[in-house]
């Protein structure tokens, strides 16, 4: 055994992690050290296999360990002796791999009978073989009794199995990248601290925030209302569970054909590139729209999901996916549009977080679903945003429509009232008027695509409109006809303010064949195409 005095590690390339590895061996039973840079990946791997169980298990929990994670991007795992051996028993492909005589830094020969080899390729084959067909047999065994759940329609047991067959897949992971499964850790803790070394699993699961996520919630409210012998029921869930239960599926299997070839060679090698997010074809007033987004914004994606040139005019319509970007940031990211790009161009700009997008689906899944595919996706952040969990039947309904339609009918009567008074008393008839455009333009958009709009600027909500059935341009005469610039006027009436009316007949004869003409398009398109009843909104 080499003096502490003499004892280097220069394949570690720190001093401070040398200082400490010195420590470690003047202060406890260690028997050796095994150490595998990654050329390509996040995170090297410092296994050091250690006599005692109970030193293991609390060398593991030291600040140090933490601390070389986190600033020289090496992991550290203390294993005991015995279960070093007996998990390389069972096949394990990590320590197959991680502990080869090639990678040893550390040895101490004064523990001869405990110094863990690994054995040649065609000896270990079969211990493999074994530890792949157990994952296989028992994950098969998983997936039948969920099928034969959705059969029964057992809502609860689905999901709870669900949740079950990941925390299965995650031990995996957990053993193939780590070396040891962390069953007693949340879920939620589990994935994002695979995130770290698998950064394709935040495309599988989307946040409800920064360190849970919305499936993983859904097998919580799952439990608790098996519980308390209540029933959830989201079936149109499903597939989406599924479609992220496979995926980590998909993951152990790239991991164990990974492991199995590195075993057979003996080293460690990668083809993984680093990744670059594909640059699409674009324009000038495209790109200018990019960067200014960027620059005043926090985002993970764009998407140029429409567009439309009505003679000289080209209007672009973006759904931008970040967080706190509200409906006054949206409009500043316009006025800087217009002080940038000369020419007669619009952009109709809508924008939510993952989180609202995906809590929303269930009512306004149609609408997105058409919106954020890869051939409109112009701008992204990162490779790694997550898919979105797509409910499966989806059945599309108008929620609450009852209440949108009467809303927009009664401000409708109510502007009607004021307009035709014999006295031509006009005092708050420019607010009315823009409650009752407001109110048309979101509820028009709401039956046509099932989506409900934030209360986004009057020309944006118009231009929306347009989107979802391009027959009301027919009405943009009157816009263009109106007596001053009819958008900023709306926007300026949004707020109310004491002061008497300047409006004359005229003036309220404009608004008023405006009125007329959208009720009658809502009407025709709520009640006379049959969303409503006559008698319920009578």
């Amino acid at each position: 055994m080499k003096t502490l005095e003499k004892l280097k590690f220069p394949k570690l390339e720190n001093d401070y992690l040398e200082n400490i590895l010195r420590q470690l061996v003047r202060q406890y039973n260690v028997i050796q050290m095994f150490f595998t840079r990654q050329q390509y990946s996040e995170f090297s791997c410092l296994i050091i296999n250690i006599e005692s169980n109970i030193d293991a298990q609390k060398l593991q929990q030291s600040k140090w360990v933490r601390k070389v994670k986190e600033h020289l991007q090496i992991n550290i795992a203390f294993i005991f002796s015995s279960k070093l051996r007996h998990h390389y028993s069972l096949g394990s492909p990590f320590l197959a791999f991680y502990c080869r005589e090639s990678a040893v830094i550390y040895q101490n020969n004064e523990f001869e009978n405990s110094i863990f080899r690994t054995e040649e390729w065609q000896k270990f084959k079969k211990r493999f073989n074994e530890y792949e067909n157990n994952f296989y047999h028992d994950h098969d065994l998983h997936a039948w009794q969920i099928k034969n759940l959705i059969s029964e329609g057992s809502s609860n047991s689905v999901f709870i199995s669900y949740a079950r067959l990941v925390g299965y897949d995650l031990d995996y992971l957990e053993e193939l990248y780590l070396g040891s499964k962390f069953a007693l850790v949340s879920l939620d803790e589990r994935i994002n601290n695979l995130i770290q070394y698998i950064p394709d699993i935040q495309k599988y699961f989307v946040r409800n925030n920064r360190n849970k996520f919305y499936l993983t919630d859904l097998f919580t409210k799952a439990k608790e209302a098996s519980a308390e012998d209540d029933v959830i029921y989201k079936e149109e869930m499903y597939e989406a569970v599924g479609i992220a239960q496979r995926s980590l599926y998909c993951l152990i299997e790239k991991r164990l054909a990974e492991l199995k070839k590195l075993i057979k060679k003996g080293l460690h090698e990668s083809s993984e590139a680093v990744y670059e997010i594909e640059k699409k074809p674009g324009n000038k007033i495209i790109n200018t729209a990019i960067k200014t987004i960027l620059e005043m914004s926090e985002v993970e994606q764009i998407y140029l999901y429409h567009q439309i040139v009505y003679g000289e005019k080209a209007t672009y319509y973006l759904l931008i996916i970040g967080n706190g970007i509200g409906n006054e940031k949206l409009i500043s990211i316009i006025q800087s549009l217009k002080s940038k790009i000369v020419g007669k161009y619009d952009f109709v700009l809508i924008s939510h977080n993952r989180n609202w997008i995906q809590k929303s689906l269930y009512q306004c899944q149609s609408f997105f679903s058409n919106i954020i595919q890869d051939k409109y996706l112009i701008y992204s952040s990162s490779q790694y945003h997550p898919e979105f969990h797509w409910e499966v039947p989806h059945n599309p309904y108008h929620a609450d429509l009852y209440f949108y339609y009467k809303s927009a009918k009664d401000s409708a009567m109510q502007f009607c009232a004021v307009a035709n008074n014999t006295e031509e008393n006009y005092c708050g008839l420019d607010a009315l008027f823009t409650l009752f455009f407001l109110s048309f333009c979101r509820t028009y958009i709401f039956v046509k695509t099932f989506y409900l709009t934030h209360y986004l600027s009057s020309q944006a909500l118009w231009e929306l409109c347009i989107y979802a059935d391009a027959d009301i341009r027919k009405y943009n005469y009157l816009t263009e006809q109106f007596w001053t610039d009819f958008f900023p006027y709306l926007d300026k009436h949004r707020n109310l303010y004491h002061k008497l009316s300047i409006l004359n007949k005229k003036e309220v004869d404009q608004m008023n064949v405006i009125v007329e003409k959208l009720m009658y398009e809502l009407h025709d398109l709520v009640i006379e195409g049959g969303l409503l009843l006559k008698s319920e909104h009578d």
